[in-house]
């Protein structure tokens, strides 16, 4: 190889790392939506039971916003910097807004949770900015346990918001099992319903047969979240999202 073949051959791949540099950049601050779901390699081996891609990514948003918290705690205890409790966040939201915007064509429906991890993100920031410079400029118990019943109160009155906007005492499940006068119902993860997904047992009605997908009416119960009860109305084709303010379950993702 020549030395214009090396210099030419040089040009190529540093044009080609900064072509590959701008398109990161480019999707991590304007994410456009993927064809294709995540992989999931690390989130995929923690669930041991049936799950579709809405469920992971669900998982997966969790799993961050609990390493965001402890990281931030670590942070608190350890430290108590202001500077660090803004470094941390400033990766984490920016990876927060990329993963929404990339892979939440993915999921059911992606306004309740892109709503939800943003606010109780936003708290929480603010929740660990503010003790950190609390504890710097007013040394006095007092004033912890004020921020305390502040911070308790900006969480209550947030969830009370998420609720009254996209809480709902329904959810969509398909049917899995007829078994006499029971059937087993699979539901999706439903933060809108607070419902956890998994397979469950509900009285059986007319036309409830396998494949079918159904809307089944949630009860809160006691440390729980809600469980279905019993189905209010079945699909023989799944509804038009027109006519719908969620979106129900899409076979096309499982």
């Amino acid at each position: 190889m020549t030395f214009e073949d090396f210099l030419y051959s040089l040009g190529e791949r540093v044009e080609t790392i900064g072509t590959s540099i701008r398109r990161f950049f480019g999707l991590l601050f304007r994410p456009e939506p993927s064809e294709k779901p995540p992989a999931f390699r690390f989130t995929a081996r923690l669930v041991k039971r049936r799950v579709t891609v809405h469920e992971l990514i669900s998982l997966h948003l969790q799993l961050m916003f609990l390493a965001y918290l402890f990281l931030n705690f670590l942070v608190v205890l350890l430290t108590r910097s202001a500077l660090l409790v803004v470094l941390i966040a400033v990766p984490y939201f920016t990876y927060l807004r990329y993963f929404i915007g990339r892979y939440g064509s993915f999921m059911l429906d992606v306004r309740p949770y892109r709503f939800f991890y943003y606010g109780v993100s936003l708290i929480s920031f603010f929740a660990f900015l503010g003790y950190v410079l609390l504890r710097k400029l007013l040394p006095v118990v007092f004033y912890y346990y004020a921020y305390l019943v502040a911070v308790v109160f900006s969480i209550l009155l947030f969830w009370w918001y998420f609720k009254r906007t996209f809480g709902r005492d329904y959810a969509y499940g398909t049917v899995e099992e007829v078994k006499g006068d029971l059937v087993r119902v699979f539901v999706h993860d439903d933060i809108c319903a607070n419902v956890k997904p998994g397979l469950y047992w509900v009285p059986a009605t007319p036309d409830a047969e396998p494949g079918r997908v159904v809307k089944v009416l949630v009860e809160e119960r006691f440390m729980r979240g809600a469980v279905p009860v019993r189905i209010l109305e079945v699909y023989l084709s799944e509804p038009s999202q027109s006519s719908q303010t969620e979106t129900p379950p899409n076979d096309e993702i499982e």
